[in-house]
């Protein structure tokens, strides 16, 4: 970074130096699982093996929760989809008194 007189900092791409070291660096070499943890104690692996089995059931819990709450929002709203189901003529005949109109909107509390 470069900065001019009123202290401005100036972004450049890159001087020829920083441009030559990008050239000489070499790409990383490949490594196995063993030597990523080789420094780990033996508690330290049981810890991450730990982590990861509870992480995999957390993972698991979430699309559980939706399910079940999604059966709890629908025990909520499956009232009106049986009301809208029923054959009200029929149920109005049989279970009516004779000055009572059997509606929609008065069916369970005229049935309760």
């Amino acid at each position: 970074m470069i900065h001019n007189e009123s202290n401005e900092a100036l972004y450049t791409k890159g001087t020829s130096q920083e441009k030559e070291i990008e050239s000489e660096k070499t790409p990383a070499e490949a490594m196995d699982v063993r030597n990523l943890f080789r420094y780990a104690s033996f508690l330290e692996l049981v810890y991450i093996l730990l982590a990861t089995i509870v992480s995999v059931g957390f993972g698991i819990c979430l699309p559980l929760a939706l399910i079940v709450f999604g059966d709890i929002v629908d025990s909520f709203t499956d009232r009106a989809t049986r009301l809208c189901s029923l054959n009200l003529t029929s149920l109005a005949e049989r279970n009516r008194s004779a000055n009572i109109t059997l509606t929609t909107i008065n069916f369970y509390t005229e049935t309760s």
